[in-house]
């Protein structure tokens, strides 16, 4: 066991050293996410789980980002930060939930360099919410849009000459204004838990 943390650590050290300083930087991510959202929607999504042979998947995604360096290890960018809340049944209906946020986004780095050791990041954009109901009887989408914001933490690890892996854990409010129903005003927030790539 000794043995292996010795190893790890070497690694990670090693790994640190290899990361150069790009023109621009792309940046996917993946993960888990909890959700919060306005009025009874939690109470009614979890009833709907709670029945037999309904199945729910939630996941949490950062996609088309690109970043520029700016001075001090820092970058500044765009990217879509999104959730997606899904339930189905075994007859092929569902019932799905997606929040974006479409936001300038900042990331300030406290290790030797870009991507390496822990980071800060902020976003702050246009918010849109979407519900889309999939039964035999066909699909119906509605979307409403507002703003939000996300702040988040993470820590990087350069793996490569042109790669980095963050990991971060970002909470995401976004301020909606859809009425009543299908889509309630108020705040949508998600707390997501992702590992990404910065290439």
């Amino acid at each position: 066991m000794k043995k292996l943390t010795v190893l790890l650590v070497l690694f990670f050290a090693s790994t640190s050293a290899y990361a150069a300083e790009e023109n621009w930087y792309a940046y996917w991510a993946i993960g888990l996410v909890e959700h919060d959202y306005p009025s009874e929607l939690d109470s009614d999504l979890n009833q709907r789980e709670s029945r037999p042979g309904v199945d729910r998947t939630k996941m949490g995604i950062d996609m088309l980002g690109f970043y520029w360096p700016l001075a001090n290890n820092r970058l500044l960018g765009f990217v879509i930060s999104g959730s997606g809340d899904r339930l189905s049944d075994s007859y092929g209906n569902s019932l799905q939930y997606n929040q974006y946020l479409y936001g300038i986004s900042g990331m300030q780095f406290f290790g030797d360099e870009i991507g390496d050791g822990f980071y800060i990041r902020g976003d702050v954009g246009i918010a849109k919410v979407s519900r889309t109901i999939d039964t035999s009887f066909g699909e119906v989408s509605t979307s409403e849009t507002g703003y939000g914001y996300l702040i988040g933490i993470g820590y990087g690890i350069p793996i490569s000459d042109e790669t980095r892996i963050l990991l971060s854990v970002n909470f995401s409010d976004k301020q909606i204004d859809g009425g009543d129903w299908p889509i309630e005003d108020g705040s949508w927030r998600s707390t997501t838990f992702n590992v990404g790539g910065l290439w």
